[in-house]
């Protein structure tokens, strides 16, 4: 009973020093584990905040736009709704230069027969933005809602009990334009006056 006995004991020795091995291991697993955990959260969170920062970069270059765009569309509304025959050529090509697209070809296409048509009648415009908004906008394109106050004055226009010109009283208009950003200069392509928007 000698050998039995001798064998059980030395199966509760590899017994007993296995445990601490298997406790190192696990414990060796669970900071690799924990190490491992670590760096993962640590990408999550730099890939977060690489996320973020694309989408507020993302949010300013379309704020940096949308100001630029309004300020050339404003400007470029004046332009348009202005007309002086002192000045006329000046105005047209102001206006052609600032435009590009379907807008400039119609534009381009047009402004012998409106040039006449202004020189003729002595007609005189001002134009003023009394409020505008922008409808949308990307870094390369926006769309600008404008409300222009236009005062007219023609020699065409019959006369009042005073011998003066009747002009007719100003009108508030509002009309739509899209700004596209070309060679970096912001142009119009498109004009949608409100009573051609649906």
């Amino acid at each position: 009973m000698t050998a039995i006995s001798d064998d059980v004991d030395l199966a509760d020795e590899v017994d007993d020093e296995a445990v601490p091995d298997r406790r190192a291991r696990l414990r060796g697993w669970g900071q690799r584990a924990r190490r491992w955990a670590a760096v993962v959260a640590a990408a999550a969170i730099l890939a977060g905040a690489l996320v973020e920062g694309w989408l507020l970069l993302q949010q300013h270059r379309g704020d940096v736009a949308a100001r630029q765009a309004l300020d050339a569309a404003r400007s470029y509304a004046v332009t348009l709704t202005t007309a002086d025959p002192a000045t006329i050529d000046h105005q047209i090509t102001e206006i052609i230069d600032n435009s590009t697209g379907e807008f400039h070809d119609r534009y381009t296409k047009h402004s012998a027969e409106l040039r006449g048509m202004l020189l003729a009648n002595k007609v005189t415009t001002r134009g003023k933005v009394v409020d505008s908004a922008v409808k949308s906008a990307t870094p390369q394109q926006v769309t600008v809602l404008l409300f222009v106050k236009q005062t007219f004055t023609s020699a065409a226009l019959p006369e009042r009990p005073d011998g003066q010109p009747a002009d007719p009283p100003p009108d508030v208009t509002s009309m739509t334009m899209t700004m596209q950003k070309i060679n970096d200069r912001w142009l119009v392509s498109n004009v949608v006056p409100a009573e051609q928007q649906g």
